[in-house]
């Protein structure tokens, strides 16, 4: 039995045992979402130097821009999230309920959309930015990005007739429709794509992963930020598919706050490590290639599968061209 019935049945011991299964619903999700925001806004305490150092004092871009609009705006939307869920306000207008069940959803696909941006230009100059892998990720990312939003509108339109203020929770309360869990399978499956294509790149790098620190930083964010979304997506999927309405913010809230933390480091690591890598060059072959030239040694190697060169050491890495020789050179290439 959900709010509605709540609000229509009279007091019984039924009604007692729901409300009170209901407010623990409740508390829970705003406890998970106050860890989720605590740790957003520790997170931007321990990095707030180097967000000085790398993303204020760099030259402004799209993924500057992108980076501060994420940075700064979702704690100021989770904040308002905790106060209208978390039983704070005393009462709560209609026109706020409404208005804030429209525009906290737009930000929410705004931002996971600029998320999966930041990734997949990450996964373009990783590749070296060959014109398939543009138009494939770009192809992709635009689809995810309108099938989710066209999930989430008509979510959106279908249940706006049940957002009301919910008195004895003291929260703006709504349902939500029974296809809205849809909506995080189409991020769930780019993000697939995205990490497949990543991981492809990993084994081709081989030891020297491990060997260039700014390639360790790609592939190593690349997979943790895989698995913070695969988590955060199955286990948004699972609660809105078979939870009760009074958990559907379960996971939301921490969810957002985890995402925003992972493409928050993800920008600031890969920033750190250019600046403390100077000797080292990282360029991606527009074939798919890498190529890392260090200057502090006189290693050059060239992952397009065509030339492995040693000078001086490990000269087995020395490989035949043979059949690989014919993959594309490095003569446009895309510096880091």
């Amino acid at each position: 039995m959900g709010l509605e019935a709540i609000s229509s049945t009279p007091y019984g011991p039924q009604l007692l045992m729901d409300m009170e299964t209901t407010m623990h619903n409740v508390r829970l999700g705003i406890t998970l979402g106050v860890v989720g925001y605590v740790l957003l806004i520790y997170d931007h305490i321990l990095t707030f130097t180097d967000e000085i150092q790398f993303i204020w004092k760099a030259k402004k871009s799209p993924v500057v821009i992108m980076f501060l609009l994420n940075r700064y705006v979702t704690p100021i939307v989770l904040a308002i999230d905790l106060y209208d869920k978390g039983g704070i306000a005393t009462y709560s207008s209609h026109t706020f309920c409404i208005t804030w069940y429209f525009a906290e959803a737009m930000w929410y696909i705004v931002s996971f959309g600029i998320t999966h941006i930041l990734v997949a230009m990450r996964v373009i100059a990783i590749w070296g930015r060959p014109r398939w892998i543009v138009f494939l990720l770009s192809s992709l990312w635009l689809a995810y990005f309108c099938s989710t939003f066209g999930i989430l509108l008509a979510s959106l339109i279908t249940k706006a007739h049940t957002v009301h203020f919910e008195p004895l929770l003291r929260v703006c309360y709504l349902s939500i429709a029974p296809f809205l869990w849809s909506c995080w399978v189409p991020p769930l499956l780019l993000e697939i794509v995205l990490f497949t294509l990543s991981c492809i790149q990993a084994l081709r790098a081989g030891r020297y992963t491990s060997r260039t620190p700014i390639i360790r930083v790609l592939f190593r964010d690349g997979a943790l930020h895989f698995v913070v979304i695969l988590a955060c997506s199955v286990f948004n999927m699972i609660t809105w598919l078979v939870a009760p309405p009074t958990l559907v913010a379960l996971a939301k809230y921490f969810a957002l706050a985890m995402v925003n933390v992972m493409i928050s480091r993800l920008v600031l690591n890969l920033r750190s490590c250019q600046a403390e890598s100077r000797s080292h060059h990282f360029v991606a072959t527009p074939g798919g290639g890498l190529h890392i030239q260090v200057s502090s040694s006189a290693d050059e190697v060239e992952l397009a599968g065509a030339t492995w060169k040693s000078k001086g050491r490990d000269p087995e890495l020395d490989a035949e061209t043979g059949s690989r020789a014919g993959m594309s050179p490095s003569q446009s290439a895309s510096q880091f």
